[in-house]
């Protein structure tokens, strides 16, 4: 539904699909999309084909060496492994299991991998600014799993949706599945009413299954695609993973190493804050921000080069100042600048360090003259027409 709802909007092609899919190295499937109609409702179906219906669970390091393998864009490959990994972690919390014993039966079939990572694709391919997604209904019952009859929604789904508006529909039926919660919880960027946009176009992706509500029977994904006109073009507003530890027993030397360890491997930002800890000992928070689905390389550096046993995972919204970077010639030579804007207009300029310091050391002019320097000169060029 996810992968139909895209490609009826707009996103990408089949053929698109088709070749970036072949990355994967998987045999024995097919894709196919078709229009239909369901309850009045002009839609696509996305439907996965395989050759052998009888495949073997695959555990996440199964999965993640089909991705690791695979041809496919970094960025569609850090989506997929996020996801998949969030599927795991979910797994094994709800069945008490290791990580590294879970298998993934349903999600772990070709079908299901194909969905997965067909989504990764198109959202990759349509890249909007931010994902609003209405509160999900669960739908009531019983589903059939690999471990028996689970109440709905199944453990591990309920673990995904921590931190999601939900609400029940007494249908009988499992209106949010596994791969359906690992979608939505990871790419949404919020959950609520629709905000105030200007519609650009709408895409339905219909489902096998049937749903009855009080307008008949319909299995319907609705994905509206818009301008917000309630937000300032110059604001970013950017989705980031922030991981946070409490540390007392490492060196000053090593959290600095760590810190700057975690910045080269593309954290946005990380810091060390003071704090008084149990017994009276002063310690530290480690705090990383990072981009979503880059949490596992950070958590490696995190537990290698740390003595923390346990780290805390948020999604958080950062909101930015749109940026450009200029360069400008001072009296004492060439600076780069970054010039950042809000609500229309420059807000904040900053001289970039390492070039005020090499300028302050091959003419011998103090570093915060060449800050000040170059930073009015910037502002100058700022203000022409």
């Amino acid at each position: 539904m996810f992968v139909a709802a895209l490609l009826d909007l707009g996103t990408g092609s089949l053929q698109l699909l088709r070749a970036e899919l072949a990355k994967l190295g998987l045999e024995g499937w097919s894709v196919s999309l078709e229009k239909v109609n369901v309850s009045g409702v002009a839609a696509r179906r996305f439907a996965v084909t395989l050759e052998q219906e009888e495949q073997e669970p695959r555990s996440l390091a199964a999965i993640e060496e089909i991705l690791a393998e695979s041809r496919l864009k970094p960025a569609v490959r850090s989506h997929c492994l996020a996801i998949f990994g969030r599927v795991a972690r979910a797994e094994a919390e709800a069945h008490g299991e290791m990580l590294e014993t879970v298998h993934f039966h349903e999600l772990g079939m070709v079908d299901s991998i194909i969905d997965i990572v067909s989504a990764c694709i198109l959202i990759e391919q349509l890249s909007p600014r931010e994902i609003i997604a209405s509160p999900l209904a669960l739908g009531s019952g019983m589903v059939k799993t690999r471990h028996g009859r689970m109440p709905v929604p199944a453990p591990a789904t309920a673990i995904l949706l921590k931190g999601v508006p939900v609400f029940q529909w007494r249908g009988g039926t499992e209106l949010t599945t596994p791969t359906g919660a690992a979608l939505v919880s990871y790419f949404a960027d919020s959950f609520g009413q629709l905000p105030e946009i200007r519609i650009s176009r709408i895409g339905y992706g219909a489902g096998s299954a049937t749903v009855q509500d009080a307008g008949g029977e319909r299995s319907l994904l609705r994905l509206v695609l818009g301008e917000r006109t309630d937000v300032v073009a110059d604001e970013q507003v950017e989705r980031q993973t922030l991981l946070e530890t409490n540390i007392d027993d490492s060196t000053p030397e090593q959290l600095a190493d760590l810190a700057e360890r975690l910045l080269e491997a593309g954290a946005a930002d990380a810091w060390l804050t003071p704090v008084l800890m149990k017994k009276g000992r002063p310690g530290v928070v480690l705090s990383v921000l990072c981009p979503p689905g880059d949490e596992a390389k950070h958590l490696d550096l995190i537990f290698l080069e740390s003595s923390t046993f346990g780290v805390r995972v948020t999604t958080v919204e950062r909101h930015c100042l749109r940026r450009r970077e200029e360069t400008v010639e001072t009296r004492f030579g060439a600076v780069r600048v970054k010039v950042g804007s809000w609500r229309g207009r420059v807000v904040t300029i900053s001289p970039e360090y390492e070039d005020c310091r090499r300028v302050s050391s091959e003419t011998n002019v103090p570093l915060a003259a060449v800050y000040e320097v170059a930073r009015e000169t910037a502002a100058k060029l700022e203000q022409e027409p």
